[in-house]
């Protein structure tokens, strides 16, 4: 039953990283932390946030390349996040390895569960004036992009996600992007945020590859997969439809994986 729950988990982390730049671990790491009875030892979630990482690593990559066949990436308005993101992402990775289980299972699922209620409640968000695809940043730009870009990059350590929701957030309501190239940017940037965070969570744990490399492999194929065909969808609808999917989704999903979680609490 537990592989079934893998491939759901992957499948979906793909859906929303083609959709919307979601990480992987935004749907991956809840799912494979409360329905997973191998992922529920002291390190479990360490372990999923790392196979989600990895999983980012190539699902972000072709989703990326769908996104700059349609002219969907701008670099020139992006470069300082990306700097400053993957500046700190190692440091993230160490602390959350010594932060342990509860801090970063109960994060997680909060997290999906209220990213999927901003969508909803705000499913395109670009600001009404958008500001022209390559234009540079002013100081207001660089002090928005350095800001946000570091703790952004110490989230994608410490969390396991490659920060693609909050990057779609800085990029649209802060530096004027329209959504479909804000989604492209952070894709871009999340490659390389996910291939450092998951590089890091590995050395950080090596028993991850050796306990759980066929999980591995069976995630990154299908998050991959997921994400090159939820990208080409995206390209063609308009932007609000995709940030309804998208948070019904992540509602849906956040709301029963809490309940799930805290159900003996609750009503035990």
């Amino acid at each position: 039953m537990e592989w079934i729950w893998y491939m759901i988990a992957a499948l979906g982390a793909g859906i929303g990283t083609g959709l919307a730049g979601l990480s992987a671990a935004t749907v991956m790491v809840p799912i494979l932390i409360v329905l997973c009875p191998s992922f529920s030892g002291e390190t479990g979630v360490y372990q999923a946030t790392a196979i989600a990482l990895a999983s980012d690593i190539l699902g972000s990559a072709v989703t990326t390349w769908t996104y700059a066949k349609h002219k969907n990436i701008d670099l020139r308005r992006g470069w300082i996040m990306l700097v400053c993101i993957l500046a700190m992402s190692t440091i993230g990775s160490y602390v959350a390895y010594l932060a342990g289980n509860v801090v970063l299972g109960s994060f997680t699922l909060f997290l999906t569960f209220f990213i999927g209620i901003r969508f909803l409640v705000k499913p395109d968000t670009s600001r009404e004036r958008q500001t022209a695809k390559g234009q540079r940043l002013d100081w207001k730009g660089v002090a928005i992009s350095l800001f946000f870009g570091l703790t952004i990059g110490f989230g994608t350590g410490f969390v396991g996600t490659g920060g693609g929701m909050m990057m779609l957030v800085v990029f649209t309501a802060f530096l004027g992007m329209e959504l479909k190239t804000a989604v492209g940017t952070s894709t871009f940037i999340m490659t390389f945020t996910a291939l450092i965070a998951s590089v890091s969570h590995i050395l950080i744990h090596p028993a991850i590859v050796l306990e759980k490399w066929d999980v591995m492999i069976l995630c990154i194929a299908v998050a991959t997969i997921s994400s090159l065909l939820s990208a080409r969808f995206a390209n063609r609808v308009p932007a609000r439809t995709v940030g309804l999917a998208t948070g019904g989704v992540l509602t849906v999903l956040g709301g029963a994986m809490l309940v799930l979680n805290y159900w003996s609490a609750l009503f035990g």
